[in-house]
């Protein structure tokens, strides 16, 4: 009896997707279309990402089994949509699962689809199922036509008899084929927050990733640009630009492989997070929020700030202030004139708030760095010898409101705090 149901699974499985062979998805803005369609495998493939196709009959142009390399000529295959582990596509994969008997493979084949109209745009939904485990995979693409943004996610969810183990669960995967791909990304520590480099990727992976939980981003951030074809330039080019929602540790995936494509593979990092998943358990992962940009990266942040202030930000389209923060300029090397002249600058720029950041106080030990001073919140009369009085007056004069930075919960050895209460 579990023999029959496991082959009345499988064929049923295989009879629908064989019905639904060759059929096409597409998932568009008002710029970018991306193209998904079902091989005669009853398998699903990105056959097209980029610039918005101009003609309906254009999908019809494009093959699944595309950009296979030498190896396409004894197992076809072209640019799954959600890869599994163990199937014949020897890079990285989204999905990895070990089942119940021990088995590491899971090779998706596709159901149904669906779309619906949600606030600002449209979302597709895609049923993928294995066709030898009870396993299904459930991909959610939202297109946000105006703000050229689409958000995506996955969901997974299994009927075996006992949890199974998730290794890896990507939230989506892209495919590109250009001439060349440089990412362009941003690492940070203490004082050295947002550091961008660029480099060119070549064969291989390149991963950005945490491990830190909580303090996700202290390191790195979950945010990449990849230019196509050329650099990332501002206003200029081909842009792609992701980012992750999700706070704990993430990570992207950037591959090359030996024909030259790019796949992207952005998730929460898996590193020492197994997940066993219970029957009927539905596990979902992080959204994938990206652009495609011809227009060089300026108009793909434009696109993400649209994209957030519409649908993400809570209130935001209301009124907030803006805020100039002295450190980024100054450092802890500044006096009460150079203040009151970032704080025209800052009006004419059209910032509300004007920062006085770390810097302003301590006398017996003023504080020239780090390691004096803390615990002394007295203003420093070399600095400032008029104090916070001046310069909350020269806040007013240039039209700008005044903040103050602090720090209760430190305190330096090297302070009069300390002197007087090494208990503390």
């Amino acid at each position: 009896m579990k023999n029959l149901l496991v082959t009345l699974f499988a064929c049923a499985t295989l009879s629908y997707t064989h019905a639904a062979e060759n059929k096409t998805i597409r998932i568009s803005t008002d710029n970018t279309d991306l193209v998904l369609q079902v091989g005669d495998n009853g398998r699903l493939y990105q056959t097209y990402l980029g610039e918005r196709l101009l003609h309906e009959q254009d999908l019809n142009n494009f093959s699944w089994s595309i950009h296979a390399g030498a190896d396409g000529s004894v197992s076809r295959r072209g640019w799954e949509v959600y890869s599994g582990s163990g199937n014949e596509d020897y890079f990285e994969p989204a999905i990895a699962i070990t089942h119940n008997d021990g088995n590491p493979s899971t090779i998706l084949y596709y159901v149904s689809s669906s779309s619906k109209a949600v606030e600002g745009g449209m979302e597709t939904v895609i049923n993928l199922r294995d066709d030898k485990y009870p396993v299904d995979v459930t991909l959610h693409y939202v297109a946000y036509p105006k703000e050229n943004v689409i958000k995506t996610w996955s969901e997974i969810i299994h009927q075996e008899k006992k949890p199974v183990m998730l290794s890896t669960y990507a939230s989506t995967m892209l495919y590109f084929n250009n001439s060349a791909y440089y990412l362009t990304e941003f690492s940070s520590d203490w004082a050295k927050e947002a550091q961008m480099s660029s480099q060119q990727l070549q064969f291989g992976k390149k991963v950005i990733d945490t491990k830190l939980g909580s303090r996700a981003a202290m390191h790195t951030h979950p945010f990449f640009e990849v230019g196509l074809d050329q650099p990332v330039r501002e206003d200029q080019g081909s842009v792609l630009m992701g980012t992750l929602g999700w706070i704990g540790n993430f990570r992207f995936i950037f591959e090359v492989d030996n024909v030259g494509n790019l796949r992207v593979i952005p998730g929460i990092n898996p590193y020492a997070s197994n997940y066993e998943l219970k029957p009927n358990e539905v596990f979902t992962t992080p959204e994938f929020i990206f652009t495609l940009s011809n227009d060089g990266a300026g108009k793909g942040s434009r696109n993400l700030h649209e994209w957030a202030r519409n649908y993400s930000l809570k209130d935001g389209k209301g009124s907030r202030l803006t805020l100039l923060n002295n450190w980024e300029n100054t450092g802890f090397n500044f006096n009460q004139e150079i203040l009151a002249e970032l704080m025209k600058e800052a009006k004419h720029l059209g910032v509300d708030m004007f920062l006085l950041d770390d810097g302003w106080f301590a006398n017996k030990y003023p504080r020239k760095n780090d390691h004096a001073g803390l615990g002394d919140w007295d203003v420093n009369h070399n600095k400032l010898p008029g104090g916070i009085p001046a310069l909350v007056k020269a806040a007013k004069d240039a039209d700008v409101k005044f903040g103050i930075w602090i720090e209760p919960e430190m305190v330096n050895p090297k302070s009069e705090l300390f002197e007087k209460h090494p208990d503390w």
